[in-house]
């Protein structure tokens, strides 16, 4: 509200005038206090080929799972990423029987529905798993959508599904699993908690046909 008090004051034509120059400038500029802008001066995001080869054994990673709320300010290099998103629901295989593609974690009736939100420093993607890239949507930096020590990680990922989908809550419990699994593997720290889903959805610019269900942070451990 504070980003209309200045036009109280105006007459009711210049009101109307300086209203809608506000929210074209809203589109374009950096910031109206935090709220993040459209991303028009972010690019696609490539991501490296990701390592599918190496890391723990499965069993050792289970045994080494466990969920931290403490992290480092410090970014993923690029393959780190790549390899991150590649786990959590990433393309693994052709599809030469069945519709839709080959994905690291299932999903129920084949829908793969879930979009992963890539939350970074300066700005929040979608992940592209067929292309392997970082699709921008928003500027800004929302890692701290869950409160708390989110926003010091180096990624939150944001699992939004479509309202309708029934089953999206079990199909995003093994994509968390799966990030849960690499984060152990690489020694890094996750955590997965419930979002306020109205509230991230508003941040998030989502469509009311869509919803926020959980979200992830990974990063390093604190020094």
């Amino acid at each position: 509200m504070r980003c209309f008090a200045r036009f109280h004051a105006l007459p009711l034509t210049l009101l109307a005038l300086s209203i809608s120059l506000w929210g074209a400038a809203r589109l374009f500029a950096p910031h109206c206090g935090s709220i993040p802008v459209q991303a028009a001066e972010l690019k696609p995001i490539e991501l490296p080929k990701p390592q599918v080869a190496g890391g723990m054994p499965v069993m050792q990673a289970l045994a080494a799972r466990h969920t931290t709320r403490a992290f480092a300010e410090r970014s993923l290099p690029p393959q780190t990423l790549s390899n991150l998103l590649w786990a959590a629901f990433g393309v693994n295989r052709s599809r030469n029987v069945k519709s839709g593609l080959g994905r690291t974690a299932p999903s129920a009736h084949n829908r793969q529905d879930i979009t992963l939100y890539v939350l970074l420093a300066e700005g929040v993607y979608t992940y592209d798993a067929e292309q392997n890239l970082l699709r921008p949507v928003l500027a800004g930096d929302l890692r701290g959508v869950g409160g708390g020590a989110s926003k010091h990680a180096a990624v939150t990922i944001v699992y939004v599904a479509p309202s309708k989908d029934d089953y999206a809550q079990v199909d995003t419990g093994f994509i968390g699993q799966n990030v849960y699994l690499f984060a152990a593997s690489e020694g890094l720290n996750a955590w997965f908690y419930a979002l306020h889903g109205h509230d991230a959805a508003a941040k998030l610019a989502l469509d009311s046909d869509h919803s926020a269900l959980y979200a992830q942070s990974v990063g390093y451990p604190p020094q």
